[in-house]
């Protein structure tokens, strides 16, 4: 067969190859095919005008179809009329004319035949408009090859593509590096002559356009991939602890817990069971808290003697990807050092390795387990959070009202036990969603519980806690989150907060941090303080975010920092450094 001949079948190949990833794209406006092996949807999931500027929300979810496991993965965006105005669960590279996506370290590996979802963007405009191009890489594990001209471990698969969203039924035509290159000759022989199949000379093709994509995570990625460990709830150095009888300062606006000292309360750690992560030699004593259980007074919390009480403490990350931070020792450390009196423990239902998404449920529920009894042991309160992000919660209500029940009866005599049932929902309306989903849930607790103080998250991120107002749930023990981020959200969401308790509805900010929205980015020290004097001003209670040494500036622990418990002030990243400072009343 000829070069010339050769040529021809490669661009009729292309060109069929084109035409069906146009036709899959103009009908279906979430699906951008990447490859027989992996499929990318975009779905614009909110949008929303402020001063003047349109904003969208995409919720971005990478599929791995083959029976290989995708070992690394990016996304080229342009850029369009877009400007970048958040991002979550994945790092962006201005590149000019394009956003260069890039995966965290636990969101980087997709196993064979699963998702990775919650990569998200939200784009601003000055008018309502649609995405440009994006382009997916991907690579995949060493598998045996009987190919002889295969010299590499991996198998990278690059596309491009147009995206698209609910509000057009395309953006324009879809475009292939390779088919400027059709004019060259990109097809090679092997050693029999044949061709290369059509695959690889895309890939040649597609390389010349998009060079970046070697190497671009490397920056990006933290010393551990965590996603390869998810599954592997290992508790690291648990230290053994005491509990003492030294009664702790009563602040203004706050009530410190105290510690316990008794035969039925001691956590007796055994130095060979702590270093090996088994907790079958712990033993658990009262559930039963001095402060006694916490619930709603008006639009404040009170203690069981009736005084007001500010929960102030910190969240874990996702148990699936940081379970190591979630033990006795470091608990114990954040309750000495920084003054705690709450831990909320984040489990997502819907993300990589999640409890609805292939993570190992029962070993979940044993890491919610040894956080509730070391909690009550050293006389904590402790959330236990279903991790509701960037979605309507009626999409888990099922699922969530399952466990809920089943947590709600074993915890059902522990006193410090608080449960929050959506965490931050997204494209959900107050009146007809969020509050009938909660309703349900609620139910299904008080089935076993009738006490338990019961957080409701609110629409957009937990902002919109203004919406609750004249349309409170039905339930004597129930608060409202509000979630903020200082450096994004100011004086407009503290308005929401202001108007929301000056008309009688019970708030808890139950996750902040003094950076961005993203997680990431500068610390906004100005706004910080505000966001802390107006907190404590109002007697509310507080989380925050995260007890991790993710690389990202919410992190509470510095990345550099491989400690799980008894940190000093240098292992702290600079928010961790503030917000103990904040905590400690200081």
């Amino acid at each position: 067969m000829n070069m010339s001949r050769k040529k021809g079948i490669l661009t009729v190949l292309l060109a069929l190859v084109l035409v069906f990833v146009s036709l899959d794209f103009g009908f279906c406006y979430k699906k951008v095919l990447a490859d027989n092996d992996a499929t990318v949807s975009i779905d614009k999931s909110n949008s929303w005008e402020s001063n003047g500027e349109y904003f969208a929300q995409f919720n971005i979810t990478i599929t791995n179809n083959s029976s290989k496991r995708l070992t690394d993965w990016q996304l080229k965006l342009d850029k369009g009329s877009f400007s970048l105005s958040q991002s979550w669960c994945c790092s962006i590279t201005d590149c000019g004319s394009y956003w260069q996506i890039s995966p965290e370290s636990y969101n980087q590996v997709i196993e064979a035949s699963m998702s990775i979802s919650n990569v998200g963007l939200i784009l601003s405009s000055s008018g309502e408009t649609s995405l440009g191009n994006v382009t997916i890489v991907t690579s995949y594990e060493t598998t045996s090859s009987t190919n002889p001209t295969s010299s590499s471990n991996e198998s990278n698969n690059i596309t491009n593509t147009t995206a698209t969203d609910s509000t057009s039924d395309s953006n324009g035509s879809i475009t292939n590096a390779a088919n400027e290159q059709l004019s060259e000759p990109v097809a090679e022989e092997n050693q029999e002559g044949e061709l290369l199949d059509c695959g690889k000379c895309a890939l040649i093709g597609a390389e010349l356009h998009f060079p970046y994509a070697n190497g671009a995570l490397a920056s990006a990625k933290t010393a551990i991939d965590y996603s390869n460990e998810s599954k592997e709830l290992v508790a690291k150095e648990r230290e053994s602890t005491e509990a003492t009888t030294n009664e702790e300062e009563v602040t203004t606006g706050v009530v410190a817990l105290e510690d316990t000292k008794s035969a039925d309360s001691a956590v007796t750690n055994n130095e060979e069971t702590a270093n090996s992560g088994d907790n079958s030699q712990i033993t658990y004593g009262s559930a039963r808290i001095p402060t006694g259980r916490v619930r709603v007074s008006g639009s404040h919390l009170v203690d069981s003697s009736g005084s007001q009480v500010q929960l102030r403490g910190v969240s874990t990350h996702g148990i699936s990807w940081f379970p190591e931070y979630l033990n006795s020792a470091a608990l114990s450390t954040l309750k000495n050092d920084w003054g705690i009196n709450v831990i909320r423990i984040a489990m997502y239902p819907k993300e990589y390795v999640g409890y609805l998404s292939g993570g190992d449920k029962e070993s979940l529920k044993s890491k919610i387990d040894e956080g509730v009894k070391a909690a009550a042991n050293l006389g904590l309160y402790v959330i236990i959070d279903w991790h509701v992000l960037n979605y309507n919660p009626n999409e888990t209500k099922d699922e969530a009202i399952a466990f809920f029940k089943e947590m709600s009866n074993k915890y059902k005599d522990y006193e410090n036990v608080i449960y929050e049932i959506c965490n931050e929902p997204v494209g959900a309306e107050w009146s007809s969603q969020i509050k009938p989903y909660a309703e349900s849930v609620i139910s299904a607790i008080r089935e076993n519980d009738s006490q338990a103080l019961i957080i409701v998250g609110t629409n957009t991120w937990s902002q919109d806690v203004d919406a609750v107002v004249g349309n409170i749930i039905d339930d004597a023990n129930v608060c409202y989150s509000l979630h903020f981020y200082a450096a994004t959200h100011k004086e407009a969401i503290q308005n929401k907060l202001k108007y929301a308790i000056n008309n009688g509805v019970p708030v808890f900010v139950s996750e902040c941090s003094i950076c961005d929205a993203s997680g990431s980015g500068g610390i906004d020290y100005t706004w910080a303080n505000s966001w802390l004097n107006l907190l404590n001003e109002n007697n509310i209670s507080y989380i925050a975010w995260s007890l991790c040494n993710k690389q990202e500036t919410s992190a509470l622990i510095k990345s550099s920092c491989s400690k799980t418990s008894g940190w000093s002030e240098d292992d702290y990243s600079d928010a961790g450094k503030w917000f103990m400072k904040a905590i400690k009343n200081q």
